[in-house]
């Protein structure tokens, strides 16, 4: 067993059961579905066929970021025992929750000046996001030390080529400020 734990969002496009299988530890986003709040907790409160049924229905759909406050309530239990951190954030370009992990890791340095906290953007979502931490798992899991691991995320978080599938073109662009088509190409 690693003196580090491998935390990532719940963005990382994995199930809870293959998060638990695999060691990942993961925060919880949020969302709003017709003004109701919700956790992204991998289809617990909500299983998917309900949530995207609700979507298909008309439901008002939002997303919100995890605040400084969270990740601190999130992170502290590690290093109280005795655990270091590498956190992998959901991508800057779409989210503005790294700059909340890298926050809440300046506040708990200062806490527990002893603990390795690690926050790196990943530069990633989705799928590409959960197959960078299945590979860092893999990495851990073979013994790689955390500031190794730290150094190899870093210098091949770029190395991920990501593609998606849709069956449904009805969502992807956003608020509707762009024609259905102009959406489109603007994915592929």
């Amino acid at each position: 067993m690693s003196d580090y734990i491998l935390s990532c969002c719940s963005t990382a496009d994995l199930s809870a059961e293959h998060m638990a299988a695999r060691d990942l530890h993961y925060i919880c986003f949020h969302y709003f579905l017709d003004g109701k709040e919700y956790p992204d907790d991998l289809g617990r409160t909500m299983p998917f066929d309900q949530f995207y049924q609700a979507m298909t229905d008309g439901a008002m759909t939002k997303t919100s970021q995890i605040n400084i406050s969270e990740y601190v309530d999130y992170f502290t239990p590690f290093p109280e025992e005795g655990k270091d951190i590498l956190h992998l954030s959901l991508s800057s370009g779409i989210s503005g929750t790294f700059t909340s992990a890298a926050g809440a890791a300046d506040i708990l340095r200062e806490r527990y000046p002893e603990r390795k906290i690690y926050v790196l953007d990943s530069l990633a979502a989705s799928s590409g996001y959960g197959l960078l931490m299945d590979k860092l798992a893999d990495l851990r899991d073979e013994g790689m030390d955390i500031d190794s691991l730290y150094a190899w995320a870093e210098g091949n978080r770029l190395h991920l080529h990501h593609w998606f599938f849709s069956t449904d073109l009805t969502f992807l662009s956003g608020a509707d400020a762009f024609p259905r088509r102009q959406a489109f190409s603007a994915v592929c």
